[in-house]
């Protein structure tokens, strides 16, 4: 009766101590760098509606980037901003010389390819992929983005998707 009681009492220990020792116990969550990144996206708008998503990266001072957004549908033209998250929607936009305007330069359902970027100083960067209505057919559509930098970066991720581009002017330098 006394080896039973005591199996049962190392048995209930060892249960104790397997649930109270996960491997993933104070274990921080890292998000790797990379230092090329390809996203899937698409836009649902409103009906008369400019809607862009938005994506966020941790990029380094005097990094190189090349940003490309391809397999477009929908009949969609795009336009793109690359701003410092300085926690203003109207930031410059690396893309586009500094203006506040986004960099719209393609037809419907045309590829986009900016190359030799430069990050002037390190921090979170916004990168709006905007859907023009004026320009675009219907309301919704897809895309490719594929970015490659010269130095690690961090993807934090989609922030804000299908939402309405505050502002919006597009323009071709």
């Amino acid at each position: 009766m006394e080896t039973r009681i005591l199996k049962k009492i190392v048995m209930l220990f060892l249960l104790v101590l397997s649930i109270g020792c996960s491997k993933d116990d104070d274990v921080p969550t890292v998000v790797p760098d990379v230092t090329s990144l390809e996203i899937q996206g698409d836009w649902l708008c409103e009906l008369g509606q400019t809607c862009e998503d938005i994506y966020q990266f941790e990029f380094k001072k005097d990094s190189k980037i090349s940003i490309s957004v391809e397999n477009i549908t929908g009949q969609s033209t795009v336009s793109l901003d690359l701003s410092l998250n300085s926690g203003q929607f109207a930031a410059l936009n690396l893309l586009n010389d500094g203006n506040i305007s986004y960099y719209g330069c393609a037809n419907q359902n045309e590829e986009i390819s900016i190359t030799n970027i430069s990050i002037t100083e390190t921090g979170v960067y916004n990168f709006s992929v905007a859907r023009d209505w004026g320009l675009s057919a219907g309301t919704e559509g897809m895309y490719s983005i594929s970015i490659i930098s010269n130095t690690p970066f961090k993807d934090n991720s989609m922030v804000i998707e299908n939402t309405q581009a505050i502002n919006y002017e597009r323009e071709c330098l």
